[in-house]
């Protein structure tokens, strides 16, 4: 036992000396080291001098100061051995702190049962002296200043009873609740409280069936407290997830496959310093928006700037340049043609005394066309992975899009999965992976040229083995007037439902702003393959012809998630349509 004290000593001593150079939680660790190696020391202060007023209130404190060193050294190991952020939904807590309380008020109780040698003082079971209920000194059952009683003895022997029934219909409740989740650390525990439980449940009725044998005694005892160690890593999982999970398969690619030009594309994707995802305020997200339109409002500038001369007389003029101005911004035949239909009925109807009146007519008209379309993604609290399948054209920004999108949905609490579903292109998987590397997501993928559907087989079934909350599938770039490869979406989608029905759960489109009229054409196509969920607008900031936004909006009514109005994280924008106007007329402000 001294020999065991001491290499306990030297342990502590060691991880307090390690926690300064933690590569995770440094102060945190620190902290409970320290506080682990005062407990230490108070646990061999009172095995060395005994003294508190009994023998049996001795050995009472020193079982539970030994439980709960290993309690805080599992609570260290658990917040130490990685990088964890704190999920998004905060369920369930409540029932696993009970039962975290009921097993820790069964410890003691047990501890004074062994510390006072009542274990045999009901000798029956599952009755005490004849009877349910026994009669005994329940008032002085936990008298610390003088021996017990039998009948003190009793009352604790009964209490333990009791409130074991408790501890296990709580933690049968824990256990089938936590192997249905999908955090896989949460399952594990789960499983293993019910293995410990069926081993003290047997344990406890051996003890009096017996006539406590010391083996039976040991069993017990350890089982008890390694019993409450699952139930801690539960509600940490339950309340944390790690960035780092470990991948299931290392890929690797020979370097032959890839060509020049990609091989060149990885070493800039690898060299390139990505920025980590900031919380941006809402106001700080508008004038990055207002900013990063500048293009579209130029390509929007006729029409915006002349409705801003308050004095300039309405006359038909004014509407033809409007009209002009909105079908060189690629707003589209139709609704320009509608927009200015409605505004020369309000003319003829004199309800517009200046071009004020007219710009705030214009705004309004604008906004009504994309309010139906301001959706952003949520993603909803579901068993299993929610499956995000992204698809496009070639060259619209699929992959970091898909990256960018990743980095937003970690930063929110969920854990994230990435799957490579895009073999035609060599430096597809690597140009994910850099992404993946970046944010410490595990990205599945196989070799080029393998098939697509296999490919996201694998994810989605990787995923939900895993417990991951979020699954995005990269697809192959593809022309939406190849019937064949458009085909192929439709497969990923069949082979999808082998594992899940209700996947994938968002197709989301991305679309290049820049080709203006022909986003509208592909927008059409792939939701007539793949019925789309979503659309994510990239480049923005680079075009003039960000009036496609409002064709695809009429026309193809299709939630637009995102928008991409730049290189940076935070230039992944959830799309608000009321902003996005603001940031469009915002030349009237200033």
């Amino acid at each position: 036992h001294s020999l065991s004290a001491l290499a306990v000593i030297l342990f502590v001593a060691a991880m307090l000396f390690t926690s300064f150079w933690s590569s995770s939680s440094r102060v945190a660790s620190a902290i409970w080291t320290l506080v682990l190696a005062v407990l230490v020391g108070l646990q061999i202060q009172l095995g060395i001098y005994q003294a508190l007023a009994t023998q049996a209130l001795s050995h009472f404190v020193h079982y539970l100061l030994t439980a709960l060193v290993l309690f805080i050294a599992f609570h260290i190991y658990l917040r130490s051995k990685t990088t964890w952020i704190k999920r998004g939904d905060g369920s369930g807590y409540g029932m696993i702190f009970v039962a975290i309380l009921l097993l820790g008020l069964q410890l003691v109780l047990g501890a004074w049962l062994a510390a006072n040698n009542a274990g045999l003082v009901c000798g029956e079971f599952p009755r005490c002296l004849g009877s349910w209920w026994p009669a005994a000194d329940y008032q002085y059952a936990f008298n610390i200043f003088s021996p017990l009683s039998f009948s003190a003895k009793v009352a604790v022997h009964w209490m333990h009873r009791v409130v074991s029934v408790l501890v296990f219909v709580t933690l049968t409740w824990v256990m089938l609740t936590a192997t249905t989740k999908r955090i896989k650390q949460v399952r594990w525990a789960g499983a293993a409280v019910s293995v410990l439980l069926l081993i003290q449940i047997g344990a406890g009725i051996a003890l009096v069936k017996l006539a406590l044998p010391v083996w039976v005694v040991a069993v017990h005892s350890l089982v008890a407290v390694v019993l409450m160690l699952p139930l801690l890593a539960i509600r940490f999982y339950s309340k944390y997830q790690a960035f780092d999970e470990q991948a299931d398969k290392v890929i690797e690619r020979p370097e032959e496959l890839l060509q020049p030009e990609d091989q060149e594309l990885i070493t800039a994707e690898q060299g390139k310093e990505f920025p980590q995802l900031e919380l941006v305020e809402p106001e700080s997200l508008y004038l990055r928006l207002k900013t990063q339109l500048g293009k579209t409002r130029t390509g929007l500038g006729t029409a915006l700037s002349a409705v801003a001369l308050g004095t300039r007389a309405i006359d038909q003029d004014l509407l033809e340049e409007i009209e002009t101005s909105l079908l060189m911004a690629d707003v589209g035949m139709d609704v320009t043609t509608d927009i200015i239909a409605n505004l020369e009925q309000s003319v003829e109807k004199h309800q517009l005394q200046d071009a004020s009146a007219l710009q705030a007519l214009l705004k309004q008209q604008l906004l009504e066309i994309l309010e139906p379309v301001s959706q952003p993604l949520v993603i909803p609290e579901k068993q299993g992975p929610y499956v995000i399948l992204v698809v496009g054209v070639n060259g619209v920004g699929k992959t970091t899009t898909i990256g960018k999108l990743a980095q937003r949905i970690q930063q929110q609490g969920h854990s994230v999965m990435l799957a490579a579903g895009d073999t035609f292109r060599a430096a597809a998987v690597e140009q994910l992976q850099t992404w993946g590397e970046r944010n410490q997501i595990h990205v599945v993928a196989q070799h080029t040229g393998a098939d697509s559907a296999s490919v996201i087989y694998d994810g989605v079934q990787s995923a939900q083995a895993k417990g991951i909350d979020v699954l995005i599938a990269d697809t192959a770039g593809r022309l939406h007037t190849k019937s064949n490869l458009m085909e192929e979406l439709s497969k990923i989608k069949r082979i999808m439902t082998k594992l899940d029905a209700t996947a994938p759960h968002e197709v989301l489109l991305v679309l290049d702003a820049g080709t203006g009229q022909n986003a509208l054409s592909q927008a059409e196509h792939f939701n007539k393959t793949v019925t789309l969920t979503g659309l994510a607008l990239t480049k923005l900031d680079g075009t003039a012809k960000g009036g496609m936004i409002f064709a695809l909006a009429k026309k193809i009514g299709v939630p637009i998630r995102f928008l991409g109005v730049g290189e940076g994280i935070n230039d992944l924008q959830d799309f608000n349509a009321e902003q996005f106007i603001d940031a469009l007329f915002v030349s009237d402000e200033h």
